[in-house]
């Protein structure tokens, strides 16, 4: 690039006189956030020969001026522009400023320019720590979950589905679609295909839970290129191929949330199924399958659920003013979402044990949101939903984490990772102490209600 060029890293706001020569490597419409009708602005990123981006902005009153002049992937002059800080904008780039353009900001494009492709490809094992959605990855995919109808949090409908991809080195990563994306890749991923599906994902944001990161597509900014045209995929594909040769399937199902359930992963075999004297005098960390009846809920009025945020589980507390905001992930919302977190005790003929179940698990046992059972009638005595009675008396299998606090006695509650409640697989898989007798479970039942009334 030649001298008479600003770089895109030096951008401030102490002057208007900038001159860049940038591709421009992704352009959308930004809705209006009171009438999704309505276009409020059209957003680029700019990326100069050095690979150095930034956010810029074309406001409503200059769409006549530059509407159709701009295309994805090729290379302008620009010069004169207004620079900002607007921290309310999705960040789509490391740099604090974004470019507004002006009626005197000009524009030429570059014709026969030099190659420099759009696509900064991140591994999949760098993806932690990153907050902002300027990911650009690709690999192949190889699980799919069946999408389905959501709606969202302002009451939108559309749809979601999952889908696994992987890298050269059979790395895994969950990617979560939305809307018309869905429709996008649906048609490619038909039963049988036995060439590999690659896709490209643009702008995709990192999400974690559990440890674990996944990809979601974000808003309007979001891309994604099935089977394109490029260079990088010619030579991803080359590479697959050339060390796998196969003509099997390459499209798995995979189960809800992109994760594998628990009774996927008992049906894989392997798994050793303990009871929970085990469990209790285990002197490793790490997860552990225990078989058990819960026989008790140890939840009052308020302490069956929290409330978080609408984008992530994180816990959030009190409004500021009319807002709740996620110090995990940034994002505000008018309202909070209820997730469940409950202290069940279950029993098994060696012990009982206390356990902590999560928001996922607890709704595949009972089949509806926190949400949707909060103004229900609490029966007498009980200070939670009678709907959360349906866990009880239940033979299942759970997944649990032992810690070092928990081995050390120091924290007697365990948290469930996964559960099964399918019978045939509890049924080929419970330890013979597995309790059996209803009656013996009512008895574990009475037993526990008199120690607590006679401790308190």
């Amino acid at each position: 690039m030649s001298e008479g060029y600003d770089m895109l890293m030096n951008v401030n706001a102490k002057k208007l006189e900038w001159k860049f020569q940038v591709y421009v490597v992704r352009i959308w419409k930004n809705p209006n956030r009171y009438n999704q009708k309505e276009v409020n602005s059209i957003e680029m990123v700019l990326q100069d020969m050095k690979g150095e981006r930034i956010q810029a902005s074309i406001n409503k009153g200059l769409f006549k001026k530059w509407r159709g002049f701009f295309e994805e992937f090729k290379m302008y002059i620009m010069s004169n522009f207004i620079v900002v800080d607007k921290m309310e904008k999705i960040k789509t780039t490391r740099n604090r400023w974004t470019l507004n353009f002006s009626h005197r900001t000009v524009v030429v494009r570059v014709e026969n320019p030099n190659s420099n492709h759009p696509f900064q490809y991140l591994s999949y094992c760098d993806l932690f720590g990153i907050i902002h959605c300027s990911l650009h990855i690709i690999g192949e995919v190889v699980g799919k979950e069946d999408p389905r109808d959501i709606i969202t949090s302002k009451g939108k409908e559309t749809k979601r589905m999952v889908v696994v991809i992987a890298d050269l080195d059979n790395n895994n990563l969950d990617c979560v679609l939305f809307g018309d994306m869905v429709d996008q890749i649906v048609p490619h991923l038909e039963d049988g295909r036995v060439e590999p599906l690659i896709v490209v994902l643009q702008f995709f944001k990192p999400s974690r839970w559990n440890e674990k990161v996944s990809v979601q597509s974000h808003f309007d900014v979001s891309k994604i290129h099935v089977n394109p045209d490029m260079k990088e995929v010619h030579d991803f594909r080359k590479s697959l191929l050339d060390s796998v040769t196969s003509n099997s399937v390459r499209i798995s199902q995979v189960s809800g949330h992109g994760v594998q359930s628990g009774a996927a992963e008992l049906k894989r075999g392997g798994v050793v199924v303990k009871s929970i004297e085990d469990a209790l005098n285990s002197t490793e960390e790490g997860p552990i399958w225990i078989g058990e009846t819960i026989v008790s809920i140890n939840a009052g009025n308020n302490d069956w659920f929290y409330k978080s945020c609408r984008k992530c589980p994180k816990k959030v507390e009190t409004p500021i003013g009319n807002r709740y905001e996620c110090s995990k992930c940034g994002h505000t919302h008018g309202s909070a979402s209820l997730r469940y977190k409950i202290e069940v005790m279950a029993y098994d003929g060696t012990g009982s044990i206390t356990m902590l179940m999560w928001d996922r698990e607890t709704t595949q046992l009972i089949g509806r949101q926190a949400e949707q059972i909060k103004d229900e009638d609490c029966l007498e005595g009980e200070g939670y939903p009678p709907t959360l009675d349906n866990m009880m008396d239940k033979k299942l299998l759970f997944k649990i984490n032992v810690k070092t606090a928990n081995i050390n006695k120091h924290d007697q509650v365990y948290t469930i990772m996964k559960i099964c409640d399918d019978e045939d697989i509890v049924e080929k898989n419970c330890p013979m102490e597995f309790i059996s007798n209803p009656s013996d479970v009512l008895t574990v039942c009475i037993f526990y209600i008199y120690c607590c009334i006679n401790i308190n």
